[in-house]
C-alpha cells in the first residue's frame, strides 16, 4: 500500500528537462558555485589543524595519496562518481592536482604527518600500524573538512525561508553529530601515531593484486548491514549516546601492482561478523563486493577514463552510485531499518561490473 510513498533520496534526482536546462542555462550552476565560495570562505580556519599554527595558506592536500591519482589519470585527469550520478551542476571529472583534495593543514605537516603511508616505496610489505594510523589520520581529516563546509552551507541555505532553515538546523544537527565523532578518530588517530606499534586498529583483510585497477580510493565508510542483512549501523537512531561505526577501505593503484586494505578500529564487534562473512568469499566475489560498497556509500571515487563506458552503461552500477541514505515519507508506518537493508543489498554484488578484477586492469 505503502511502496510509492517512502523512498530513499536519489542523489541523481534530476528529470532529463531539468537536466537540459541546468546545462543550458549557466545561472544555476553560478549561484551553486557562489553559494559553496561563500561556505568555504565561512569555513576557512586561520591555523594549522593539527600543529596549531597561525597560517595563510594551507596544504592542497589529497584524500588518496597523489601517486595513485598519477597511476591511473589520463592526461591528467580522472573522472568523479559525477560521471555515474550525472548531476549537471557538477563536474564529472577533475585534474590530478584538485581531485579528493581538502585544506586543513600546513605545508609542513603534511610532508610529515602522511611521509610513511605517502611513499610508494613502503608498499612491498603490508602496511605497518604507523602507515594504518596515517590513513586514519588522513580519513578523518577529510571527513572533518567536509562536514565543516556542509554546516556552513546549511547555515547560509537557512537564512533562505522558514522552510529551508528547518530542514537546514535538521541536518546540521546530524552534521554536527558527525563532526563530533569525526574529531574522536582524528585524536585517536594522533595518539596512534605517537606510538612505537599500536594496536589502535586492526586490519581485516589485506591483498596486493598484481596489475593496476582503475579505481582509486581511500575513505571511512558506515556500512548500513552485512551480507545476511543484519543491522551494523543504525544510521535513523537519533541518540547522542548512540555511534556510527566506520570500516577504513583503501584501494591504491602502485605502478605495476594495487595494494587493498580494509581495517576497523580495534574492538568494533559490530564489523565482526561482516569481515567474517567477507573473507570467505573467493577472491573475485570480494573484489565485486569492495567494488559495490565504495560506490554505494562514498562519494569519493576516483576512477580511470578507461571503464567510463562500463559505469554509465550498467544501470546497477549507476544506482549503486546514486544510493543515498535520507529517506523521503508520506507516511509515518514504515520500517527505515527494513529500506536499509533492501537498498544497502550486497547480494547486489553480483549486477554489477566488478571493475577491480583483472578483467578491467590497466597495467
Amino acid at each position: 500500500m505503502f511502496d510509492n510513498m517512502v523512498n530513499l533520496i536519489d542523489l541523481g534526482a534530476f528529470s532529463k528537462e531539468e537536466k537540459k536546462l541546468l546545462r543550458s542555462d549557466f545561472t544555476y550552476k553560478k549561484k551553486m558555485n557562489q553559494l559553496l565560495k561563500e561556505a568555504r570562505q565561512a569555513a576557512k580556519r586561520d591555523t594549522c589543524y593539527f600543529c596549531g599554527k597561525s597560517v595563510t595558506s594551507f596544504c592542497n592536500s589529497h584524500s588518496v595519496p597523489r601517486f595513485c591519482f598519477e597511476n591511473i589519470a589520463t592526461n591528467g585527469d580522472v573522472l568523479t562518481l559525477n560521471a555515474v550520478v550525472d548531476n549537471p551542476l557538477i563536474d564529472t571529472q577533475n585534474g590530478v592536482n584538485k581531485a579528493g583534495t581538502f585544506h586543513l593543514i600546513c605545508n609542513d605537516c603534511d610532508s610529515k604527518i602522511f611521509s610513511d603511508y605517502e611513499n610508494p616505496d613502503n608498499y612491498s610489505n603490508p602496511p605497518t600500524p604507523k602507515m594504518i594510523a596515517q590513513m586514519v589520520l588522513k580519513n578523518a581529516l577529510k571527513s572533518i573538512s567536509k562536514r565543516l563546509l556542509e554546516i556552513e552551507l546549511f547555515n547560509i541555505c537557512a537564512k533562505i525561508s522558514d522552510t529551508a532553515q528547518m530542514f537546514s538546523n535538521a541536518k546540521n544537527a546530524a552534521n554536527e553529530m558527525d563532526l563530533k565523532e569525526y574529531e574522536d578518530s582524528y585524536k585517536k588517530a594522533k595518539k596512534a601515531l605517537e606510538k612505537d606499534n599500536s594496536t589502535d586498529y586492526y586490519v581485516c583483510y589485506y591483498d596486493k593484486l598484481n596489475y593496476v585497477v582503475p579505481i582509486a580510493f581511500q575513505g571511512s565508510l558506515a556500512l548500513a548491514v552485512d551480507f545476511n542483512g543484519n543491522i551494523i549501523n543504525n544510521i535513523f537512531n537519533p541518540s547522542s549516546k548512540y555511534r556510527i561505526l566506520n570500516i577504513h577501505i583503501s584501494i591504491l593503484p602502485l605502478k605495476s601492482e594495487t595494494v587493498i586494505v580494509m581495517f576497523i578500529e580495534d574492538g568494533d564487534i559490530r564489523y565482526r561478523q561482516f569481515y567474517k562473512q567477507f573473507n570467505k568469499l573467493i577472491l573475485e566475489e570480494k573484489l565485486a563486493t569492495l567494488t559495490l560498497i565504495i560506490f554505494m556509500y562514498s562519494e569519493d571515487i576516483y576512477f580511470s577514463k578507461s571503464i567510463e563506458k562500463e559505469v554509465r552503461e550498467s544501470k546497477a552500477l549507476c544506482e549503486a552510485g546514486k544510493t543515498g541514505q535520507d529517506i523521503v515519507a508520506f507516511t509515518p508506518f514504515f520500517d527505515p531499518l527494513e529500506i536499509l537493508r533492501e537498498s544497502h543489498s550486497l547480494g547486489k554484488r553480483y549486477e554489477i561490473p566488478n571493475l577491480l578484477s583483472e578483467k578491467y586492469k590497466l597495467t
